[in-house]
């Protein structure tokens, strides 16, 4: 078995990818500005991310972690209808833009990257590739239901390496997993049946006893906008919310897996919808790391 390795966690979050890496490795450090992300990070990994807003950061800050594995999962608001893709001209594109530069003076010896789907046809993606000139690279689209998670979350996977040729193969196909697998029991919270009726054309509502059922992306906004944010669960007790339990499940967070009891629901929505699919990132990992699926 390959000896675990050192992994340094960039835009954070709750700590997606470090629970994605599992037995692989271990993250020695995280960077987030967000405060209630890390303080679900801390509860849950023991370690503290460093709070800084990566537009800031300088080669020095990272280079010891030069030696690591880096993930990246940097703001995806650039590379969006919704956010106006405007790309590199967006001020959030400054703090991925400030890490490449010090991953361009480094050369970690792998750089995964993860984003949403337009961000495969940005002039971001293209300073990543210039920028780690003599990598080699892999790219892929990748939805959790490729996994037999009844989630829909397709995003954009980059692979660098520094030393050898990376492949990024799709998985094969996999037996979908029920919705049922992946909700509690009736309860939570309920639509009014006014709003049913008013946004029941509009909005994906799924019986957990369906074995087509697959939920459509959960974004940070589920929870507060009733539309284009998550879809619905139908049971014994009318229409409801996914609670963030079981957003968390279907992004494949482990069952011990907890935010801190302070968190708001409308932070745990937050952080969960800006997460990420544990699932595929486990593979992606594989592949950074050179190992089988």
């Amino acid at each position: 078995m390959s000896a675990p390795v050192e992994v340094l966690e960039l835009f954070s979050g709750i700590g997606a990818a470090g629970v994605a890496l599992g037995e692989q490795g271990r993250v020695v450090a995280a960077f987030d500005q967000d405060p209630a992300a890390n303080r679900a990070y801390v509860a849950n990994f023991g370690l503290a991310p460093v709070a800084k807003n990566l537009a800031g950061i300088k080669p020095r800050d990272l280079a010891p972690f030069a030696h690591c594995p880096w993930w990246l999962s940097p703001p995806c608001q650039p590379y969006t209808v919704r956010g106006a893709g405007r790309d590199l001209d967006d001020p959030r594109s400054a703090a991925l833009v400030r890490v490449i530069e010090a991953a361009r003076q480094l050369r970690p010896p792998v750089l995964a990257l993860e984003n949403v789907p337009g961000f495969a046809v940005s002039s971001a993606r293209l300073l990543v590739r210039e920028s780690l000139d003599g990598y080699g690279f892999a790219e892929a689209e990748i939805c959790p239901t490729a996994l037999g998670v009844p989630m829909r979350r397709r995003r954009y996977y980059m692979v660098a390496t520094r030393d050898r040729q990376p492949t990024l193969p799709l998985p094969e196909a996999v037996a979908m997993r029920p919705l049922s697998a992946f909700v509690d029991e009736p309860g939570g919270d309920y639509l009014p049946e006014a709003a049913v009726r008013g946004y029941g054309h509009s909005v994906a509502i799924l019986d957990a006893d369906d074995p087509a059922a697959i939920a459509n992306c959960f974004t940070s906004a589920y929870g507060n906008s009733r539309v284009r944010a998550g879809a619905y669960v139908r049971d014994a007790g009318g229409v409801r919310l996914f609670s963030p339990g079981e957003v968390l499940r279907l992004l494949g967070f482990p069952g011990d897996w907890h935010f801190p009891g302070d968190l708001t629901a409308r932070q745990r929505y937050e952080l969960a919808g800006n997460s990420l699919s544990v699932d595929v990132a486990r593979w992606v990992w594989q592949a950074a790391l050179g190992r089988d699926p």
